[in-house]
């Protein structure tokens, strides 16, 4: 699980991480993300005041309240400390919520899941433009494989599908499901 603070910084454990694209674990926090989902985050702790914060922080220096009272009189004064306490009632208990998780946390993932795509749309494209293995007087179709029992020590021979064929057929069918898969923007990407 990782944290975002209020500085976005992002901790994990005791560790924190620095926001910089060279960083290691920076980029492993951005992979988890993109693998894992935003719920892998917890956002920022938001630290909210309780009312006699606010109303201190409104309050008029002692000084000030003092001189308030002494030309206006109590009554006035208790008129203006009113109107503080109203704006901010005892049931304002303050205390600490987890806020959202920055928007440049998916953006980051999103990024990191299409460049991803990308390569990998590269590489099964550049795949398949290589030509295939066939069947040539260089390379059968088929070869005979031996197997002796270890007991009886009859050794018997089978003949199977050339694994070199067997292999390019395999690459070839795994780079044709990565471009079959590819959304169109990434493609879009490469071709504008």
């Amino acid at each position: 699980m990782y944290k975002i603070t209020s500085d976005d910084n992002i901790k994990k454990g005791n560790s924190y991480i620095p926001i910089d694209p060279a960083n290691s674990d920076y980029q492993q926090f951005i992979q988890d993300v993109a693998e894992q989902g935003i719920d892998i985050v917890e956002g920022p702790d938001v630290v909210e005041p309780s009312y006699a914060e606010l109303r201190t922080s409104e309050y008029p220096p002692l000084e000030d309240q003092l001189d308030k009272i002494y030309h206006s009189g109590v009554t006035n004064w208790k008129k203006d400390i009113k109107t503080i306490k109203d704006k901010y009632p005892k049931t304002i208990t303050g205390g600490t919520t987890i806020g959202d998780v920055p928007d440049w946390v998916q953006t980051a993932a999103d990024n990191w899941t299409f460049n991803k795509q990308l390569r990998e749309y590269v590489n099964a494209v550049e795949r398949l433009k290589l030509d295939a293995i066939v069947a040539s007087d260089d390379i059968p179709a088929t070869v005979e494989v031996s197997t002796t029992n270890s007991e009886t020590m009859e050794v018997t021979t089978e003949t199977v599908p050339n694994p070199a064929i067997v292999k390019d057929e395999e690459e070839r069918a795994a780079a044709q499901s990565v471009v079959d898969a590819t959304p169109q923007p990434v493609i879009d990407s490469i071709n504008n």
